[in-house]
């Protein structure tokens, strides 16, 4: 037999209890709900577009930075190029030699020095952590331009360096190449495509492979550069 001495049976919910209840239960059921899911989603929705949109805008402005400090830095290569071809022209001849060897030599020195500042500003460039295809091609064109700084580095020392081949100055070049192709962004807002196919023409053309055109080495073979 069950003791019912103080036993208490619940109260019926109230009436304000209960119509609580029933809001809390019905509110999701209202018209306007939906639609405001579906503008939550929308707003939702461009806002991740305009992220998108936005960081290739960011990932166009960095490239487009890149290549021109990368242009910067083909462009003092060219300055020594041009410069060793016509101190060849000028003091190519017999009995020049000396003359011919220390001008070489002193535009090296100036060369290693404006080659390895425009190679600071491509380290220097800002670039995003999470735009790695980037980092990968500025790691790529600095090895090329450190191959350069140690030529001109060598050549400053003795201007046989001139004659000499430059296997590392002309590897890393071409193995610049691909990952500039591949840090190019999709949409390519500013043509930067082919900006690269520039940089990386065919360096007879451009005369960029990291030592003297055959030209001059053979206008030259008879007089020599020094020895040591």
């Amino acid at each position: 037999m069950v003791d019912m001495e103080g036993y208490r049976a619940p109260e019926p919910a109230t009436g304000v209890d209960s119509a609580a209840t029933t809001e809390h239960e019905s509110w999701i059921h209202r018209p306007w709900v939906p639609w405001a899911a579906g503008a939550v989603a929308f707003t939702l929705t461009i806002l991740a577009g305009i992220v998108v949109f936005a960081d290739a805008v960011w990932r166009n402005v960095e490239m487009q930075n890149l290549l021109e400090r990368v242009e910067a830095s083909e462009q003092a290569m060219q300055d020594l190029q041009e410069a060793t071809a016509a101190a060849f022209e000028d003091h190519g001849g017999e009995g020049q030699q000396q003359k011919l060897d220390a001008e070489l030599r002193s535009l090296a020195a100036d060369a290693e020095q404006d080659i390895a500042a425009a190679g600071g500003d491509v380290s220097d460039l800002p670039i995003a952590i999470w735009h790695s295809d980037i980092e990968r091609a500025r790691q790529a064109y600095l090895d090329h331009n450190n191959a350069w700084q140690e030529y001109m580095a060598r050549a400053s020392e003795s201007a046989s360096e001139f004659l000499a081949p430059q296997p590392l100055v002309n590897e890393t070049f071409f193995d610049a190449e691909e990952p500039f192709y591949r840090a190019v962004p999709v949409p390519d807002l500013f043509g930067l495509s082919d900006q690269v196919a520039l940089i990386f023409a065919d360096v007879e053309e451009q005369e960029s492979s990291g030592q003297l055109v055959s030209r001059l080495v053979h206008t030259t073979q008879a007089t020599g550069c020094d020895s040591g």
